[in-house]
């Protein structure tokens, strides 16, 4: 006899609705959608051509289908309250990153769940594309990290609610959120942030599109992240290399559209180490197996309760440190 698989709501179907279902139907059954626009739930269902329920009203589906869990993939500023209700209806919430507009909001979800006794996961898969996997892996050949830095200056192809803060969160809920997940996972948890801002560039954003953040770890390390939306040099899957120094060797990360590469040499050898991590299909390099192991991983977490490599912490403590950054680039302080 074949096991039920678990029925899932996916709650926003906009561009990255109908790639992420894919990985949903593989190991579960997206059995209902929802989205506010007429226009990407018809998007969703051609380019899908999935036989699914469609809502405008995320209170109607779970009032209406009978569901195990939902995956938010929706504008960021819908998560808590999707999320909570979720929880209150007794299903097991997937959520995409960010997690929630501030740490206030991350907790109520969290709280609503465990309330319920249901599973939350953050999307920070990061940690498991292979390159930064790889370099997690290293961590323990090299030595501890003494000081770890990233930037992603890139031409951001962001629109609608991406640009309003009230929606988005800012500028490193656009861009940053996995990286500094990362940085946590390679440094452990940070001590304190500091924050500057850059005058803002492009005018279809209503927060300031470049900041500096440095970090300082409980371990006693640095990190290092820029950000910047308005670099005309470079696209997105260009960016977000790392320069890693350890106590006994270092590393680093060089991305590129069809590749990234991982050089590492211990203190004393002659010898560069070099790997190279191939694109495989139209997707971020790693990005596949990042998304096909966190759903595996969630999916198993509600049916046989095994642990996953991530849970809702890793998207709680990233925001912590979003939201710490955004008020000391804000008020010139540290938090």
């Amino acid at each position: 006899m074949n096991k039920r698989k678990l029925r899932f709501g996916m709650f926003g179907t906009g561009n990255f609705g109908p790639f992420f279902a894919k990985y949903i139907n593989e190991v579960a059954e997206v059995v209902a959608i929802c989205d506010p626009s007429p226009a990407a739930r018809t998007r969703f269902l051609d380019s899908t051509q999935l036989k699914v329920q469609a809502f405008e009203s995320y209170r109607e589906l779970l009032d209406s289908v009978d569901l195990d869990a939902v995956a938010l993939t929706g504008p960021n500023h819908t998560h808590k309250d999707i999320a909570v209700q979720a929880a209150k209806t007794g299903l097991h919430v997937f959520c995409e990153k960010a997690m929630a507009l501030s740490v206030q909001d991350c907790w109520e979800m969290v709280r609503a769940c465990e309330a319920a006794k249901v599973r939350l996961m953050v999307g920070q898969k990061r940690r498991l594309r292979p390159p930064w996997a790889r370099m997690i892996q290293l961590r323990d050949v090299l030595g501890p990290v003494v000081a770890i830095s990233t930037v992603g200056y890139f031409q951001g192809e962001f629109q609608g609610w991406w640009t309003r803060k009230a929606e988005s969160g800012g500028v490193l809920d656009c861009s940053g959120v996995h990286e500094l997940e990362w940085m946590r996972a390679m440094c452990g948890d940070v001590a304190a942030v500091s924050a500057i801002s850059a005058p803002q560039i492009d005018s279809r954003f209503d927060f300031a599109d470049s900041i500096h953040v440095s970090l300082r770890y409980r371990s006693r390390a640095i990190g290092f992240l820029g950000v910047s939306l308005s670099y005309p040099l470079k696209k997105y899957r260009e960016v977000y290399g790392a320069e890693v120094v350890c106590r006994d060797g270092g590393m680093r990360c060089v991305s590129s559209i069809q590749h990234a590469d991982v050089y590492w040499r211990l203190r004393g050898e002659n010898v560069e180490h070099h790997e190279r991590f191939e694109e495989t299909g139209d997707v971020p390099i790693g990005a596949e197996e990042a998304l096909r192991r966190e759903m595996r991983e969630f999916v198993r977490w509600i049916e046989e309760g095994t642990e996953p490599t991530l849970t809702w912490e890793q998207g709680l403590r990233t925001v912590e440190i979003i939201e710490a950054a955004h008020r000391s680039a804000l008020e010139s302080g540290q938090w």
